[in-house]
């Protein structure tokens, strides 16, 4: 309805000027006409022995010959009417000649219809005079009334041809939009790996139709890692709540032994403190992600940031029998929250020196690349297989799975590291190679480098 609409508007807007281009167009051709006639006439007048005006006697045309039988004319002197040529029955006009601006003009006669007329002033042996010539208007205004005709049945018709034509293309264009509407329909979360028809990915709707799919595809992936996080969670939560139980039924069956209650304490008291790690790794990913944590950019300076971390965790690299070799320079500072900052480069060297064999070397080094400030932890371990390098900051994901539970792993230390960087605004990328080790490289914008 809005083309039909759309489309009449354009041609009743058009109509009048077309009817007037038109108008004007036979206007000039008829003037065109008249001025010829004037010149043709003007040429043919002469002066009789009398002082009249009359058709030259020695031409060899007269007023009634072919070209000059359509001719309609008058010549008016000092306000008289000196000499008519008027060839059909239709009565003249009546009026003398009247100066106007424009020596084109349209007048009445006398029996109905309407002339158009060029009235100039000529001199006929050396008399000045006045010569007025006619044509019938009355081709023109028939013409204009078959065109205004024309355009009366026109435009209703092409009205309903638009509206016609507009529902086809209307059909014709929207139908992807019925296939992706029912399609749509169809995709439940049991069902997202369906995806939307696309014929022509190019076009409007095409693209519309990729956003979709691209949608879609990000659903599915949030979907297969929701289901895969809250398989791993409850096989992870699983696995210290039935050492719990395990451990509290056998210490049951000998409650006498003091000596046993207080190991199965102490195992009781392992497994609760992994419960917690693991709520708590659990619950600083969800506020991560969430959006709930709260940012506080400052100032770090990374020499001081590295030297915290190595501190806190050098018991752990000594009762390892491994050396931690800082080169962090000062004057490096990045623009950063200190406490998930912190968190990340702890969880990453954490990382290397619980797989790194004892008596190897771990270092920690930080140095400037272009904007960048950048900490590499290095270790001598065994190195990551290719196969598990894109894996390995998935949550829950080891390369080892019976080694990191016992080690008191629960696979979440890297994504944590990972998404807290990707918060921050830098990033994380993993070089490794298996027999020589792996080097984790912790990217950040740098604020001042010396």
């Amino acid at each position: 309805m809005w083309f039909t609409a759309a489309a009449s508007g354009v041609l009743l807007g058009l109509t009048p000027v077309v009817y007037w281009l038109i108008e004007h167009r036979l206007r000039v051709e008829l003037d065109r006409q008249l001025e010829i006639d004037w010149s043709l006439v003007e040429a043919h007048l002469e002066l009789d022995g009398s002082g009249r005006i009359q058709w030259r006697k020695t031409s060899p045309a007269t007023p009634n010959s072919p070209g000059y039988a359509a001719t309609w004319f008058d010549v008016w002197s000092v306000g008289e009417l000196s000499l008519r040529h008027w060839p059909v029955d239709g009565g003249p006009v009546a009026e003398a000649p009247n100066a106007t601006a424009d020596p084109f003009h349209s007048i009445r006669l006398e029996m109905g219809g309407s002339a158009r007329a060029l009235e100039k002033g000529a001199r006929v042996g050396g008399r000045e005079v006045t010569l007025r010539v006619f044509r019938d208007e009355s081709g023109l205004h028939r013409t204009l009334r078959e065109i205004a005709a024309g355009f009366g049945l026109g435009i209703p018709l092409a009205a309903l041809l638009a509206s016609f034509g507009g529902y086809l293309v209307a059909g014709w264009t929207l139908r992807p939009i019925s296939a992706m509407t029912e399609q749509a329909r169809r995709i439940t979360s049991e069902s997202l790996g369906q995806r939307l028809p696309n014929p022509n990915p190019h076009d409007e709707l095409g693209q519309l139709a990729t956003v979709f799919n691209q949608t879609l595809e990000r659903l599915e992936n949030s979907f297969e890692s929701l289901r895969r996080f809250t398989a791993d969670a409850s096989h992870e939560l699983r696995t210290p709540l039935t050492a719990l139980r395990a451990i509290g039924e056998v210490a049951l069956r000998n409650p006498s032994d003091a000596a046993a209650l207080r190991e199965t304490l102490g195992s009781m008291l392992e497994e609760a403190q992994r419960l917690s790690d693991l709520t708590d790794a659990l619950l600083l990913l969800a506020r991560f992600e969430s959006g709930r944590w709260t940012l506080r950019f400052e100032a770090v300076e990374l020499d001081g940031l590295v030297a915290d971390v190595c501190e806190c965790l050098g018991v752990l690299a000594a009762d390892r029998h491994q050396t931690l070799e800082i080169n962090a320079p000062m004057g490096l500072v990045v623009r950063a929250d200190r406490v998930p900052l912190r968190q990340a480069v702890m969880n990453v060297l954490h990382n290397a020196i619980r797989h790194s064999p004892p008596g190897t070397r771990v270092t920690i080094r930080c140095f400037p690349r272009g904007r960048l400030a950048v900490i590499e932890i290095g270790d001598e371990g065994p190195g990551i297989a290719p196969e598990h390098r894109d894996r390995i900051f998935d949550r829950f994901y080891r390369v080892d799975p019976s080694r990191s539970r016992q080690d008191g792993g629960a696979g979440l230390g890297l994504a944590i590291a990972k998404l807290s960087i990707e918060q921050l605004g830098g990033g994380i990328e993993l070089e490794s190679e298996l027999g020589k080790g792996s080097r984790f490289r912790i990217s950040m914008p740098a604020e001042s480098t010396q």
